[in-house]
């Protein structure tokens, strides 16, 4: 005879807001190493018409084995989540459980209000082994996670609440290597504040935290500058602090896949079985590099304990499996950016935009009468609104509109939609033949990764990791980077006139002062050319404010290196695709960008930059050059090698004359140097 289930379920009140029990009880990963779980391994997927599961294992106490069906979990952000796992042997038949918050009455001090914690679980044993196991295993993990939850507020009432709570260290740290090495990185870095957080991090926190560590997300929870953490993990890099890693992350679910230790290692192809997709490497988004404790100073090992909670995929609002012919109903949650529904696997999409007043919307077959306030259905009953009841805080009751979103055979019904105000009951009704999992996500990445893209753009990683780059022969896309360039004029004449000697002097402390307004707006050399110079930068802005900087100051440099004919500088820049590539062992940018950004700075006469219209029009293109003393002038312009008319912006300095240099005031602009080169 079937053993009975056995529900349990814990309630408490918490003097903390929902966010925050949200992202320490999400944290599923971290949750169940502390509360005393065991490391699992995964060893397939399965994906059929009515199941979607992954096969996990694992050993109690490291000694009795256990198998498992583990189901997607489902979640609502800041609301709910649960899981079911269905057991093969052993002394468990069926697991389902999670935790459900609430706002409570209580009003903490910074306005915000408590949470009310509830974990429910529902235990059915296979054997008598199990109904023994319940209360010693699943029963007290169940009071380890509210006292999870009370440490965190010790650990708050003690200033400490950037660290997560811990289980007893288990690991011996080299604390005097390390002081040693922390003291030589706060000279480089001059911030005794980040070292000391760095060292209390890896003295304290457990092995998946000082395991690929992300450098945006500490500097978030340290609140730090995110930049000045990153360069500061950099300089650990080179002491011998921490080791650098390379991983590759899936673009559908975004979770790392793959990974390599060095550049060259990174395959130009991955994977993800998750997903059932291959994906190429691409610098923008899809490689990240993390940060782990080098072994040296402490040893740290890469363990599992859960492969799905809803951490592991922050930008997912909301994760609900819908079986075929079922319906699922949840609030559309407050967020300031723009998402999209899509169903796991077969990624089919509905994308979300913002619209001030819809009139009609002839496009998704719905037709919406601003007047009554209500939608009506089309004849093609491809969606629906409905006015449902929601209850406000004040206790009125305020008509919502219930939005209805078809799936079937063929996918969506609706390919776009206008983002739901917060609130707004969706309800989603899968008409297929198939169980579906569909994510409410951001439509958008999150710029808390750091990527290939940005930080080979940093002159901190090319000084200090110049050996990292791509195997010889390997190319990888960059979706978005600025490449800027920028000559001397009359180069030709100026070493007829001053000498070669001379010339190459003055050349070289040019390329000093170019290389020092690259490094401070957060760009870095490429490599010079004869007289040229070619920079990348991760954002157009950073490349037009060294632009205006050089310019700006260029008259100072010759009032500094004093010379019958100054250096006069021509820049032109351009932003788009690039492929990189290694060149002699450097990383180098080739493509149409690179070959527009050339010819842009062709373009130049001197002491002006020549970028493109779009990029002139980019609103912090624009406060830039409103904060600069600069005339403007756009033009068109066919390049060699370029089939379009490029629409293209000269950004001229209103600086000082250069007449002021030439001791007989004879000048002319662009035949100083008798060469219009």
């Amino acid at each position: 005879m079937p053993l009975p289930a056995q529900r349990h379920v814990y309630e408490q009140e918490y003097a903390l807001s929902r966010d925050k029990v949200w992202e320490l009880l999400s944290n599923t990963e971290h949750l169940n190493r502390v509360i005393g779980l065991f490391p699992i391994r995964s060893t397939s997927f399965h994906f059929h018409n009515t199941d979607f599961f992954q096969e996990l294992s694992a050993k109690v106490a490291g000694v009795v084995p256990m198998r498992w069906k583990e189901h997607p979990f489902q979640w609502v952000k800041h609301v709910r989540y649960d899981v079911v796992r269905e057991y093969r042997g052993g002394p468990l038949k069926r697991f389902w459980g999670g935790i459900e918050l609430e706002d409570a009455d209580t009003v903490l001090p910074d306005g915000s209000r408590a949470t009310k914690v509830k974990l429910f679980a529902e235990f059915t044993p296979a054997n008598v082994l199990g109904l023994a196991a319940i209360p010693i295993v699943g029963v007290s993990s169940m009071r380890k996670t509210l006292k999870y939850l009370q440490t965190y507020l010790q650990l708050k009432e003690h200033e400490k609440d950037h660290l997560l709570p811990q289980q007893a260290a288990s690991y011996k740290v080299n604390t005097e290597e390390l002081d040693r090495l922390l003291t030589e990185l706060q000279k480089i870095s001059g911030d005794s504040g980040m070292s000391e957080r760095l060292r209390e991090h890896l003295l304290i926190s457990g092995d998946d935290q000082v395991i690929d560590m992300r450098p945006f997300e500490l500097a978030k929870s340290w609140d730090m500058e995110r930049d000045a953490l990153l360069r500061m993990f950099l300089y650990a890099t080179k002491l011998g602090i921490t080791n650098l890693s390379w991983h590759l992350i899936c673009p559908n679910c975004r979770v790392s896949k793959a990974g390599a230790e060095t550049m060259s290692g990174l395959k130009p192809q991955y994977h993800c079985d998750f997903c059932g997709i291959n994906y190429e490497v691409n610098f923008d988004k899809y490689v990240e590099l993390c940060f782990s404790v080098h072994p040296n100073l402490r040893r740290a090992y890469k363990q599992i304990f859960c492969v799905g909670g809803p951490s592991i995929t922050p930008h997912i609002h909301v994760q609900l499996e819908i079986a075929a012919g079922e319906e699922a109903v949840f609030a559309f949650p407050e967020v300031p950016e723009l998402l999209k529904l899509r169903v796991l696997r077969s990624n089919q999409m509905v994308s979300m935009v913002r619209q001030q007043v819809i009139s009609q919307v002839k496009q998704n077959n719905i037709a919406y009468t601003e007047s009554h306030e209500s939608w009506r259905e089309h004849p093609a009953d491809l969606a629906s609104r409905q006015v449902a009841a929601a209850r406000t805080d004040d206790g009125s009751v305020q008509s919502r509109l219930q939005m209805e979103l078809l799936y079937d055979e063929h996918g969506w019904a609706i390919p776009t939609i206008e983002q739901p105000l917060p609130g707004t009951p969706i309800k989603l009704v899968n008409r297929s033949s198939q169980n579906v999992i569909v994510a409410l996500e951001k439509a958008d990445w999150e710029d808390t990764t750091v990527t290939a893209s940005k930080v080979t753009t940093m002159h901190e990683f090319r000084s200090m990791f110049s050996s990292e780059v791509l195997a010889p022969g390997q190319q990888v896309g960059i979706e978005n980077v600025t490449i800027l360039f920028s000559d001397l004029l009359g180069s030709t004449a100026f070493y007829e006139q001053v000498g070669d000697a001379h010339a190459y002097g003055q050349v070289r402390d040019h390329f000093d002062f170019l290389i020092s307004w690259i490094n401070e707006n957060k760009g870095t050399l490429v490599k010079t050319i004869g007289d040229a110079v070619m920079a990348v930068f991760e954002y157009p802005e950073n490349a037009v404010k060294t632009a205006l900087d050089v310019q700006t100051h260029v008259d100072e440099f010759n009032r500094k290196h004093p010379s019958e004919t100054p250096i006069i500088i021509k820049m032109g820049l351009y932003q788009g695709p690039a492929i990189v590539v290694n060149s002699n062992q450097l990383l180098d940018y080739f493509g149409r960008t690179v070959n527009l950004a050339a010819r842009t700075q062709g373009l130049s006469v001197g002491r002006d930059v020549v970028i493109s219209k779009e990029c002139s029009e980019r609103p912090g293109v624009q406060a830039l050059l409103s904060s600069y003393q600069v005339q403007m002038e756009q033009f068109e312009q066919k390049l060699k090698g370029i089939d379009e008319v490029i629409e293209l912006t000269r950004v001229q300095i209103k600086a000082k004359a250069v007449e002021a240099y030439v001791e007989d005031g004879a000048y002319i602009r662009n035949t100083l140097y008798g060469d219009k080169s």
